[in-house]
């Protein structure tokens, strides 16, 4: 595993503590074999929400040697850290992160096609430190999809929920060691699987064209049905969720320089811009 020797990853796919949307994956790593098999799912039908206390103990339930992956912001914006006592503005704001992001708005819009200064022109900003991070503006801009940003409009709660759980399980993870912010969407697009895979009229056909697509990475074990991840979304994303992990075990990623920082980096799959204007040209 590359010096990341994981026996097992956990997916977890958060919703709202008060909600019932929360998912949970185990998979356990065959490093030999070059593959990982799904052991384990919840909620499964008829089972009880996975609030706080029930997602703990499931997370805490597993043994020593396991990396931890949640979807939703497990660190804050620059903005939001910042001791600064009055804040000069952004454009003159000197913090490394916000500086940063800045440089990678105004690499986005330069090569955008067609260039347009329609938002600048209208006074909108390019970058909203108090909500964003570098990692999403870093994605936005090399993949052309925007993760949820990590205190926009209804991510709040779920970003105090993730500081919650990651507190509550600080005796056993640690970011970036063996606990992981990803984002399944940008895994499957880095992938190159960009179809829709939920709220769409054929999310469950496409659900089961990308797992069938992994299947010589990504098993599913006895007793845990591939159909029911195909059925559910949470479910499916939790799955996607613990795979990115044994990805990132697997092959070593690192973050690009510059950007592994106290703010926080989403993990995704590496790309090359070559093969994100292949992709490209092939969708169009």
């Amino acid at each position: 595993m590359n010096g990341r020797d994981f026996k097992r990853v956990l997916g977890v796919d958060l919703g709202g503590g008060k909600g019932k949307k929360t998912a949970f994956a185990m998979l356990n790593v065959d490093a030999e074999g070059g593959r990982a098999t799904v052991v384990e799912i919840a909620p499964r039908s008829g089972g009880l929400p996975l609030y706080d206390g029930p997602l703990v103990e499931s997370i805490r339930g597993a043994a020593d040697g396991t990396l931890l992956c949640i979807d939703a912001p497990l660190t804050l914006p620059p903005c939001l850290r910042c001791a600064v006592p009055v804040c000069p503005g952004q454009t003159a704001c000197v913090d490394p992160a916000v500086i940063e992001m800045r440089r990678l708005a105004a690499g986005a819009a330069a090569a955008a096609d067609p260039p347009s200064d329609r938002d600048l022109r209208r006074g909108k900003p390019p970058v909203t430190p108090y909500t964003q991070r570098p990692t999403e503006v870093f994605w936005a801009a090399r993949l052309g999809i925007v993760p949820r940003e990590a205190l926009g409009q209804g991510t709040g709660p779920l970003a105090a929920r993730a500081a919650f759980i990651t507190r509550a399980l600080a005796d056993r993870f640690t970011l970036n060691r063996n606990l992981l912010e990803v984002y399944p969407k940008g895994t499957l697009h880095a992938l190159g699987f960009q179809r829709p895979y939920k709220k769409h009229l054929h999310e469950r056909e496409t659900r089961a064209a990308i797992l069938e697509a992994l299947s010589d990475e990504l098993q599913f074990g006895p007793g845990v049905w591939r159909e029911v991840c195909i059925q559910s979304d949470h479910l499916f994303e939790a799955v996607i969720c613990a795979f990115t992990g044994y990805l990132w075990a697997r092959d070593s990623w690192t973050a690009p320089e510059g950007l592994d920082r106290p703010d926080g980096w989403i993990w995704i799959p590496p790309v090359e811009e070559s093969d994100l204007r292949e992709r490209t040209a092939a969708e169009g």
